[in-house]
């Protein structure tokens, strides 16, 4: 009993150092400087402070004419432009987030109702408080994760922890009003369950967790679907425990391809009598009331790629820099010399990884490898997600909206795992017990750097 206690010692200082750092990140970035967090708020104002769930295009012109002042008066817009606090209609505050499920806005408006009395960024900082915890959570989730991958390497336990703790983008969006907190949340605790599904196989607990964690997470936001294939993956390995022939994988993978696409498309004819693909009517109600994505375009766009060009490589270069080192609204940046050094220290630890599988072939159970397995797969599908959402693509000519890296925040952890297993992969012998403190090293520089000299830089470089 005494050494099961002891296994949750790193808990004592690990959930207060995520508290601080997360209190630092919230209280750095002022009000309403997060993606979308105006209408994020509004989203959960609009339920703490109404008897009905609101409906798509409902407003309170008093709570957005309130927003935008405080907006203005915490230099939200650029210098000149000034809200118009005086026409009947109230100026918007963003894109309407009431096109997302409730559920996370539901749990942000618990905290509203009972702050209904003080200034609104007072009550944007109490919502930012519910999505601390989370971040807290999340850590300690992760730090579970790594305690079952690797029972018998306490640094790597505590490296992976760490390094999600100490990733400034992901900190930054975790202590932001938005739906997007709940989803990485659930995400990190689907990895849990899928880890102690590998390991122990199918039993009850860590299949109640994995299933709660994705219905929570498909609930809160349709970003959340990446996470289908993992769980059921998860399954697959958990009922069969034996080393599987890499036909029958092949054949799986092909037959199921094959299945999901004969039920989910049909052939259609355009006006010209031009044959197409056309999506059945079950997925396109789907479509247009969760996923959104306009499946019949996107369909017929995705076949079509000589109009991708250098669509591709622009989304590579939006999508890599945004996941690691824009803040804010996507306008408050590093410098180019963090982008150059985390692509470097990526391509590093891929190589790395090469030589970890190699050298390792034989070392680690065949759980422990379907880990690693499952991570790999789960940054694939994050970048084959990041590519889908630029679809259907726009007349030729028209740039797209490029997605940004926060869209597969979920896919966080894998990352860092695998960073770290292929930083350690590029290290001799003898450097390795120093390995995970190096890496360390770099990420709270950067973090050091991001709260210390970029966000206050480029925030309070007026009132300095």
């Amino acid at each position: 009993m005494g050494q099961d206690r002891a296994i949750y010692r790193p808990l004592l200082w690990l959930i207060p150092l995520a508290l601080l750092h997360g209190l630092l990140f919230l209280a750095i970035v002022p009000p309403w400087q997060h993606y979308d967090e105006p209408t994020q708020f509004e989203y959960a104002w609009l339920i703490a402070n109404r008897d009905h769930m609101p409906a798509l295009e409902e407003s309170d012109q008093t709570l957005r004419r309130e927003v935008a002042d405080s907006m203005y008066r915490f230099r939200f817009y650029p210098p000149g432009q000034q809200p118009d606090l005086i026409s009947p209609e109230a100026p918007l505050l963003g894109a309407n987030q009431r096109v997302h499920p409730p559920l996370y806005y539901i749990l942000a408006a618990l905290p509203l109702r009972l702050t209904s009395g003080i200034a609104i960024e007072q009550q944007l900082y109490c919502a930012r408080a519910l999505s601390l915890g989370f971040y807290v959570l999340t850590i300690v989730a992760v730090w579970r994760v790594a305690t079952v991958v690797v029972p018998d390497e306490p640094l790597m336990q505590l490296a992976v922890p760490l390094l999600l703790l100490l990733t400034p983008t992901f900190v930054d969006l975790m202590t932001a009003v938005n739906s997007d907190v709940l989803v990485n949340f659930c995400a990190v605790t689907l990895f849990l369950g899928c880890t102690l599904l590998l390991r122990d196989g199918l039993g009850p607990a860590p299949l109640a967790l994995s299933t709660l964690a994705l219905g929570v997470a498909v609930s809160t936001k349709r970003t959340a679907v990446i996470l289908i294939p993992i769980y059921l993956l998860s399954l697959l390995w958990a009922w069969r425990r034996t080393p599987l022939r890499p036909w029958a994988i092949v054949g799986t993978v092909l037959a199921a391809s094959l299945a999901i696409a004969l039920a989910s498309l049909d052939l259609g004819h355009a006006d010209d009598g031009t044959i197409l693909l056309t999506v059945r009517p079950w997925l396109a109600q789907i479509d247009s009331s969760y996923l959104r994505l306009g499946l019949d375009a996107w369909v017929r766009s995705a076949t079509n790629t000589t109009q991708a060009g250098g669509i591709y490589q622009l989304l590579l270069v939006v999508g890599f820099t945004s996941f690691w080192a824009r803040f804010g609204w996507g306008n408050v940046i590093i410098g180019a010399w963090a982008d150059w050094m985390l692509a470097g220290i990526c391509i590093l630890c891929g190589v790395g990884l090469l030589i970890q599988a190699r050298r390792g072939r034989g070392l680690m159970s065949l759980w422990q490898k379907r880990c690693i397995w499952l991570f790999l797969i789960a940054v694939v599908l994050g970048i084959l997600s990041m590519i889908a959402r630029i679809y259907p693509l726009p007349a030729p000519g028209v740039i797209p909206y490029i997605p940004r890296g926060r869209y597969i925040f979920t896919m966080m952890l894998p990352v860092i795992w695998l960073i770290a297993l292929g930083w350690q992969g590029l290290l001799p012998d003898r450097w390795k017990p120093r390995g995970p403190f190096l890496l360390l090293g770099i990420w709270l520089g950067l973090d050091i750097i991001s709260w210390g000299g970029t966000l206050v830089g480029y925030y309070y470089r007026f009132t300095l």
